[in-house]
């Protein structure tokens, strides 16, 4: 008996253990479907607190209710004040109506915020005797908008009214490096078509390049045209490649509308290939004929690196690449690279020019960015060297010989 008592007593505490999880678990995977309880709850402290809807939300400017339209998905919050206080939020209904309870639907899509305040208000001051009445824009709704072409990631976003084109374009990760960023296409709902450079933004902050969007926008990115005026970039730039170019664009002005100089580019030295002709220009030139280079299509432009290194050669302990430094001579470089014994003297360094191939000796010969330092060795040195190679050659051959004369005998 006893053990039968205690086998039930087990099952009991087994069984209740077991309702207790399963209630949990029941607990955890209801609260987001299925208690409404706990949904009512977090309605009403966002209507207590509206206000924390707006931390989430970055805007460019202040909204203006005379320009801002209203669409399905805004969430306004309405006030009564007088003998009656209260407030509430109203979210506007896909068929455009805000829901007044117990007073009225006031239809508001398509009227901008301004006349929907005023026709909210209007329907309330039927119901309300002595009272007034504010309506407030306290979330913007979301719309889509579809980013097709030369994007990396073309597809539908969600944004909003106050988004523009490169918001889109940046949620979509950039253009394509085919993608023309200067003929870009904004296509409405009604058909209408904006073209934009919106690389006149991206340089300038233009803003009338980067328009605000609307539900329903395309934003068509369009390949390089080959048909069109083209121009390919090469060498140490942002990126390489094909680029359109504008009508009487010069060399400078190309490259700086496509941010392809950076600290590391040799603009003393770029490079333009038209036909089989190729000529250099030194952008940093006061008059310098560049400025006045009108581009054509099928030009190549080249801009080198600029390279902020001296190489050093030879008979030193460190030998490689030291940072270029204004006015060092080759000694300087060579004692840095640390001199061997095995070294010629100093006035038997010569350094040789990157840019033109000329080799200048001396050690104190002026190095220029990229410019290589040789460290000559002895003359004594390299006989030794010439002996300690043919030592066990002559050794290897007397010995071959005397193999030979061994035999005969």
């Amino acid at each position: 008996m006893k053990r039968l008592f205690a086998l039930f007593f087990i099952c009991s505490i087994l069984s209740h253990f077991t309702f207790a999880q399963n209630q949990e678990i029941t607990k955890k995977d209801r609260v987001d479907v299925f208690d409404s309880d706990m949904n009512q709850l977090e309605r009403s402290n966002e209507q207590l607190i509206p206000q924390a809807q707006l931390l989430e939300q970055v805007f460019e400017q202040e909204i203006d209710p005379e320009s801002y339209i209203l669409g399905p998905g805004d969430q306004l919050l309405i006030k009564v004040w007088g003998i009656l206080e209260n407030q509430f939020l109203s979210v506007v209904s896909p068929e455009g109506y805000v829901l007044i309870p117990s007073v009225a639907e006031v239809f508001v899509a398509r009227k901008s915020l301004a006349d929907g305040s005023a026709a909210i208000q209007s329907a309330m001051a039927q119901a309300f005797r002595d009272a007034s009445f504010s309506v407030s824009l306290v979330k913007m709704r979301k719309f889509r908008v579809f980013v097709v072409g030369e994007a990396n990631f073309p597809g539908t976003y969600f944004l909003r009214s106050v988004d523009r084109v490169s918001d889109a374009i940046q949620l979509a990760q950039g253009i394509s490096t085919w993608g023309d960023d200067t003929r870009i296409e904004l296509r409405n709902k009604d058909g209408e078509t904006q073209t934009i450079n919106i690389n006149n933004f991206y340089l300038e902050g233009d803003l009338d390049n980067n328009p605000p969007l609307s539900g329903g926008d395309v934003i068509y990115i369009p390949s390089i045209d080959l048909n069109k005026e083209y121009v390919i970039i090469e060498g140490n730039v942002g990126s390489q490649g094909i680029y359109q170019i504008r009508e009487n664009e010069t060399l400078p002005a190309f490259l700086t509308r496509l941010r392809a100089i950076n600290r590391n580019s040799d603009i003393e030295n770029v490079i333009l290939f038209r036909g089989d002709e190729k000529k250099t220009y030194n952008l940093l030139q006061k008059d310098t004929p560049a400025n006045s280079l009108l581009l054509q299509r099928g030009d190549r432009v080249m801009v080198p690196t600029n390279r902020n290194r001296v190489y050093v050669r030879g008979e030193v302990t460190t030998p490689g690449a030291f940072p270029y430094l204004a006015d060092y001579t080759a000694k300087d470089y060579a004692g840095a690279a640390g001199l061997l014994e095995t070294a010629k003297d100093l006035d038997e360094l010569f350094v040789i020019r990157t840019k033109t191939g000329k080799v200048e000796k001396g050690e104190n010969v002026v190095v220029d960015n990229g410019d290589i330092v040789v460290v000559p060795r002895k003359s004594r040195e390299a006989f030794k060297d010439i002996i300690t190679i043919l030592t066990p050659i002559i050794s290897l051959g007397i010995s071959a010989v005397a193999l030979i004369q061994a035999s005969k005998n």
